[in-house]
């Protein structure tokens, strides 16, 4: 696992949805440098950002010779971002998620559910044996500094549960099973 933050770099590619607004972003991480192109249905963006935390929650971003304070709060549907005065509802996820999670929601028999990006388990949200909807919660993983809830493709059952609340997981690691 790569570790942008130590000197290493990552490359991401995400499906960002802001109030409802979808684009794809290609992030290179670098150290404390991200590298960026963010697409959506009338624009691209190109540029470089330098990203700092200054406490649990609350970020410095260098954008674009500008400097804006963005805070950071779990949200029902995402998270709530507020840069400066604006207030933004965003959802991150694999650009693969839509497609396979359709695909999969009547599926028959067990669908595995995978990390797609390196990050920690903050929380488990299901237990071995719990009953499911599609769409529920089942845990949550934090990646970049965001917390992402992972939700069940489908209604079933959790079947088994590969990782502990704390531990740290590579992209496609194996988290849970749902039958």
């Amino acid at each position: 696992m790569a570790d942008a933050s130590a000197g290493g770099s990552a490359a991401l590619k995400l499906r960002v949805e802001v109030n409802g607004e979808a684009y794809t972003l290609d992030l290179q991480l670098t150290g404390g440098q991200s590298t960026y192109t963010l697409q959506g249905a009338a624009m691209e963006l190109i540029g470089e950002a330098s990203v700092e935390e200054i406490s649990p929650g609350i970020f410095s971003v260098l954008a674009r010779n500008q400097s804006v304070l963005v805070q950071v709060a779990p949200h029902a549907d995402g998270v709530e971002v507020w840069a400066g005065l604006n207030r933004y509802i965003v959802s991150l996820a694999d650009p693969r998620d839509k497609a396979i999670a359709s695909a999969k929601a009547g599926a028959k028999g067990p669908v595995e559910l995978r990390a797609q990006m390196p990050g920690k388990i903050i929380k488990l949200l299901a237990e071995t044996g719990a009953s499911v909807k599609a769409g529920e919660g089942l845990l949550v993983v934090e990646a970049m500094k965001m917390q992402n809830e992972v939700k069940s493709p489908k209604d079933g059952t959790v079947g088994k549960i590969y990782v502990l609340e704390g531990g740290t997981v590579s992209a496609g690691d194996l988290l849970m099973v749902v039958i």
